[in-house]
């Protein structure tokens, strides 16, 4: 958005920038033509490079930020050395005004707006002294000019606002989906989450997991030691199960995995294969196990019905020795381990 922002501003100041490179080189300003045509070249170069990497727009957007400073610095000098000669006042406070709103858009208000009010500062002061104009006539123009960039300060000013805002309420958004501990989802980002990629004709795969004997390992370690396992199992989830595929912590030391697209066949198998990780991986100095529930979960059904098949199946581990992995309405686990 940023950059078609900035894409659509180039187009509309083209011609005029145009125009007024023709008018220095009609005037010899060779420094000027050089200026304002290397703030011209910049401008379209640095648009192209940040539009091929998005990555780049804070680099792109200092450079210009430099380009237009210097370019600001050279038309003062300039009405300093022939005032009215080559730009008159009224150009000259246009041009500023145009440096200023490039300044006010692509750097932060704290950095911009004493720079725009140094360069409008300037502008007023060279007017006054240079330009031989009683200053009662000077009056319009140069309030003009002042009331248009009190107008673009507050304007970028408020858009700063409101950009600072969203990105809040991103970030608060955020956070209210995920667990603080794992990182993972909680249970309300697994719903809004799972609603997002159950929007076809896909069903998909529900697993239940839950650390065996987890309360032994608290009451034996702390709770500190808990909760460096759970993390850690977290993460383990993450590196284990396919890409993709949509995990949260659903409370205590359970957690949830939603296999979009996987058959229960295919789910048992992640599920064996997250089971052994957890059964040979050493969390600090604790050994832990961990028993799976899976169920389908078909396009017509809730994720309630869905969890309550999986949660029975997870039950049905635990009471048949733990360190399993059991299908909601079969009669045998997928693979036995060891009792945790």
């Amino acid at each position: 958005m940023k950059l078609v922002g900035y894409a659509f501003a180039a187009l509309a100041a083209t011609p005029g920038l145009l125009l007024l490179l023709r008018e220095l080189v009609m005037h010899r300003a060779w420094l000027q033509v050089g200026t304002h045509g290397v703030v011209l070249l910049g401008a379209a170069l640095l648009l192209v490079w940040g539009w091929r990497q998005p990555r780049r727009i804070p680099q792109a957007e200092r450079i210009f930020a430099g380009l237009l400073v210097v370019s600001a610095v050279s038309f003062l000098q300039m009405y300093a050395a022939h005032p009215e000669q080559i730009v008159g006042r009224d150009l000259l406070g246009s041009v500023l005004l145009f440096i200023v709103t490039g300044l006010l858009l692509i750097l932060p208000s704290r950095l911009s707006i004493p720079l725009s009010l140094l360069l409008l500062g300037a502008y007023r002061l060279e007017v006054n002294l240079l330009s031989g104009i009683d200053r009662d006539r000077l009056l319009v123009s140069q309030w003009v000019n002042t009331g248009m960039f009190a107008l673009l300060v507050v304007g970028v000013v408020m858009r700063q606002t409101l950009a600072g805002l969203t990105e809040r309420l991103h970030v608060l958004e955020e956070l209210s989906n995920r667990d603080p501990l794992t990182g993972l989802f909680n249970r309300r980002g697994f719903e809004a989450q799972a609603r997002l990629q159950r929007t076809g004709d896909t069903a998909g795969t529900l697993l239940v997991l839950d650390i065996d004997h987890f309360k032994v390992v608290n009451d034996t370690h702390g709770h500190a030691e808990g909760d460096r396992i759970l993390t850690e199992l977290g993460t383990q989830l993450l590196r284990v199960i396919p890409p993709g595929t949509l995990t949260a912590r659903w409370g205590g030391e359970e957690f949830v995995v939603y296999l979009h697209g996987h058959d229960v066949l295919n789910a048992a198998a992640v599920a064996d294969t997250v089971r052994a990780a957890a059964q040979h991986t050493l969390f600090g100095h604790v050994a832990i196990t961990v028993s799976i529930g899976v169920a389908s979960w078909p396009t017509d059904d809730t994720l309630h019905h869905a969890f309550l098949h999986a949660d029975e199946a997870l039950y049905t581990a635990k009471r048949e020795g733990r360190n399993r992995v059991w299908v909601a309405g079969q009669t045998a686990p997928v693979q036995s381990g060891s009792a945790g």
